[in-house]
Formats: structure tokens, sequence, C-alpha cells
């Protein structure tokens, strides 16, 4: 697997190690499928009931998706969207997924459909599925739109790049399955409990912090992403948020002259490691505080790279280890 597709794994749920620069797509296939019907009520069993005439909406990639009727079977490409759709209520609907989508539970037992990435979905499995529906990422699966298009399967595209915009997609990915409702319970619910952590750590020193995203070469977290933001709102503050890039590449010395108060990494960094031996030997030195005092703390990746419901976690997790705080 090559170091981009590694990244673009860890940060939608992957467990694998890598690094970045999210690029890579593509696939083949075709055949034709009739549009749905339209949903009477009755049929929209869970979801809320259609309106008259379908509203339209945009996805990321700028296209229009009118709403005839609430999609009855949906396909995943990311375990991002797959938490989702089960968090708002939706799972009953989704019958395709990666074979990345792990959470929760229930989504293991869904038809797989390939990998992450467009070079490993099967055009031909998403088909025999016969869904209303396919949800897929802006960066990752934008070729696959054309070949969908063949198939006569709409598309919807989204890409949150804060958690302002994961919230803006949360409520739009109700609108588009028929589960507002249950949109609007779990963005509240993310909001209660990250308004709670900001209250606790209110007044504190803000901690600075190194999160390591891959060692070689050495790659972090900029400000344009949910680390960044995730860090901050846990109380802490990104070395490196002074770096627009999403994903830099950063020198040991750069680091060295930073000084983090702590390191973080992700638990799809470590494996059977020692989170110390995880880091690169020119960075084991004791004129880093965090090194100095053994500060180094590894997180479930997937709280923080899936741009779900569960980003309210890492920042609670985030909050507990730089502050000591329970918000469990």
């Amino acid at each position: 697997m090559n170091k981009p597709l590694r990244l673009a794994n860890r940060r939608f749920g992957a467990s694998a190690r890598g690094l970045l620069l999210i690029l890579l797509l593509l696939l083949c296939s075709c055949a034709k499928r009739e549009d749905p019907q339209l949903l009477s009520q009755s049929a929209i069993k869970g979801g809320q009931a259609q309106p008259q005439g379908g509203p339209v909406y945009t996805d990321a990639l700028g296209r229009s998706y009118a709403v005839k009727a609430y999609p009855r079977r949906i396909v995943c490409l990311a375990p991002a969207i797959t938490e989702i759709l089960f968090a708002i209520g939706a799972g009953d609907r989704v019958v395709g997924v990666t074979q990345y989508c792990d959470y929760p539970p229930e989504a293991a037992t869904r038809t797989k459909v390939g990998g992450f990435s467009g070079a490993t979905v099967s055009m031909e499995q998403i088909r025999l599925l016969n869904p209303d529906l396919v949800i897929l990422s802006a960066e990752m699966h934008s070729r696959i739109v054309s070949l969908l298009d063949d198939l006569g399967i709409p598309s919807f595209a989204v890409e949150p790049r804060n958690f302002s915009e994961v919230y803006d997609v949360i409520a739009l990915l109700g609108d588009v399955t028929g589960f507002s409702d249950g949109a609007e319970k779990v963005i509240a619910g993310m909001k209660s409990r990250i308004a709670a952590v900001e209250d606790q750590v209110r007044g504190t020193d803000q901690k600075s912090v190194f999160w390591i995203l891959g060692t070689d070469p050495l790659m972090t977290a900029g400000s344009e992403n949910f680390i960044s933001e995730a860090i901050r709102l846990g109380g802490g503050k990104n070395i490196f948020d002074d770096i627009k890039e999403r994903w830099p590449l950063v020198s040991a010395e750069q680091v060295l002259l930073r000084k983090p108060e702590w390191i973080f990494m992700g638990d799809d960094m470590t494996g059977a490691a020692m989170p110390e031996n995880v880091i690169p030997a020119n960075l084991r030195v004791q004129s880093i505080p965090a090194v100095k005092e053994k500060r180094i703390a590894v997180i479930k990746g997937d709280l923080v790279y899936r741009y779900g419901p569960r980003l309210a976690e890492a920042v609670e997790v985030i909050a507990g280890i730089l502050h000591g705080t329970d918000n469990k």
C-alpha cells in the first residue's frame, strides 16, 4: 500500500500506518438501471415523509442532487459516512460499505464493495446491490462519479474540513436521506459534549502538542484539519497550527525549536511497539519537554481521523490527557 493511500486510510478509518497526499482513484465497469420510483409516506419507514416536488441539494463537487425519493438502499464509500448514517438512524438503509467501515459493529454485517480508494472499489458489486444512492468522498472518489453516472446510479459527495463543516454534512445527509431529526440530535449531542469540555478547560494554560502522523518522512497536522481543531477544543495548541497545509512534512529541527509539552500519535502508529520507540531517534532528546517528562500519548486514531460523531469523544479524550478532565 503506497504512502498517500496509507494516510487516506488512517484519516477515514483504516488502521494502517502511513503518510499522505490524498489523490488516487480509478475503476471501471458499466450497466444500466432504472430511476427509483417515488416513495409514499408509508414506504419511508423510520425516516420522514418526502415533501412533494423534492428539494435540491448541492454536494461537495458542486453537483445538484434532487431528492425525488428518500433512498432505501445506500452504499457508503467512507467509514466516516457510514458512522454518520448509523448515528442519525439511517443504518437500516445502508446495504454496502468498504472493508474499513467497522463502526458501529452492525456496519460489519453489510456487503463489502472494496477498499477505500477509487481503484479498489468494485463497481460490479455496487451495481449488484442496486442502490438508490452512493455517498462518497469528493477527494478520493471524484473519478468514480462518471462511472456511477454510466450505470445510472445517483451519487452524492461530501468533504468536510473542520468541525463546523462536519455539522453541516451531518445535517445535509439527514436531509438527503430523510433523517433530519436524527441528524439534528447527533449535532446537538456533539456540540453539547464539546461545550462541556470547553467549559472545563477555559482559563487553563494551553498545552503545546506535536502530533506525529508519520515518521519517514516526519509528517504532522497543519491548521486546516480535524486534528488541530480537536487539540484546540481540548485545551491544547498544535505547535504547527501556523502552517496552512493540511498534512505538512516537517524537520526534526523545527520540532526541537517549538519544544512541545506533549507528543500525540494515533494507535495506528504503534502496533506492538512502545510509543516512545516510535518517535524518531533524533527527537528523543531531553531538550523537548514532552520527551523529558515522558508525556507521550496514544489516541485511538479513528476518533479523530474520521469526520463523524465520535469527534466529540476525541475532544474529550484530548482534554482528559492534557488537563485531567473527566467527561465520562
